[in-house]
């Protein structure tokens, strides 16, 4: 694992590809047209595979975002500005959440170990848009240069790339003991906590079935713990992953009870699972535990 987080940091700082280069990954939505909820998008590092060296940082609570962006100059001298604000729900198709606002950059502050001197009122920097199409999935143009599509960095556990021939979306891979804690609300309005489910799921290592993954389906398995141990594990799916026949594009269901819940691929996480029944209940799974 800490050979991963190394890999990853020393990318974040290898030089930034000319804007020339690809604009990111294309990350497809199946089933996102008929969705009611957002989920809040992912906190942590994100970036454009394509171009790493360059990147944003951020930090989202209750619908305020606070990050920093990082790049270079001209010259290609390191520099970070600062974005905050609050996320907007967007209205346009396609979109689930958009901030639009200026950089800011500060100068004058001191360096490490030296005597400390504040930094100077905050200047403005170029207009930042940020348009989140899933929940790991950003859109990003920064002033007036072409925008790029960005996903946050999975370095501290496996993934891999099962639909690379439709997209370069990295899926986790979850271990033997991969538990998530699962909590199930119901649409109504407003929403009672008193009707909320809350289980504890243990979820298996997604396996391919036999012929490959284009031709078959990604199944990420769960088991009952009650029967570990003593008795034998008893196994069943959790989340199918599958190309859809009209588009030919993968999209994921999780099936939980005599419910199905659709979950685009970028609202699949190594930390965070999200999906939408057709009654437009929910499901959302928080991971809490690593192998």
């Amino acid at each position: 694992m800490i050979r991963q987080l190394l890999i990853a940091l020393v990318l974040l700082v290898l030089p930034a590809a000319p804007l020339i280069a690809q604009e990111g990954p294309y990350v497809p939505c199946v089933g996102c047209d008929n969705l009611l909820h957002a989920p809040f998008p992912e906190t942590g590092a994100w970036y454009n595979p394509d171009q790493s060296g360059t990147g944003i940082n951020l930090e989202i609570q209750n619908g305020y975002l606070a990050g920093h962006y990082y790049g270079y100059t001209a010259e290609g001298l390191p520099e970070w500005q600062i974005v905050t604000g609050s996320l907007v729900r967007s209205e346009q198709e396609g979109l689930q959440w958009e901030l639009e606002t200026k950089l800011q950059y500060f100068q004058g502050g001191n360096c490490i170990g030296c005597e400390y001197q504040p930094p100077s009122e905050p200047s403005e920097g170029p207009v930042i848009k940020l348009e989140f199409l899933q929940r790991n999935y950003l859109r990003i143009t920064l002033g007036d240069n072409p925008s790029q599509f960005y996903v946050p960095i999975l370095y501290g556990s496996l993934g891999m790339r099962y639909f690379e021939e439709q997209t370069p979306y990295v899926f986790p891979q979850y271990g033997d003991d991969t538990f998530f804690t699962l909590v199930l609300k119901p649409n109504t309005d407003p929403p009672t906590p008193e009707s909320w489910e809350h289980l504890i799921v243990p979820v298996g290592v997604g396996k391919v079935a036999s012929g490959g993954i284009n031709e078959g389906r990604l199944t990420y398995k769960t088991w009952i713990p009650q029967s570990r141990p003593p008795g034998p594990d008893v196994f069943w799916d959790f989340i199918i992953c599958e190309l859809e026949p009209e588009s030919g594009q993968p999209g994921c269901k999780i099936l939980q009870g005599d419910k199905e819940y659709i979950m685009p691929i970028a609202n699949m996480s190594d930390s965070r699972i999200f999906g939408e029944a057709e009654d437009g209940s929910t499901i959302e799974g928080y991971r809490i535990s690593y192998d």
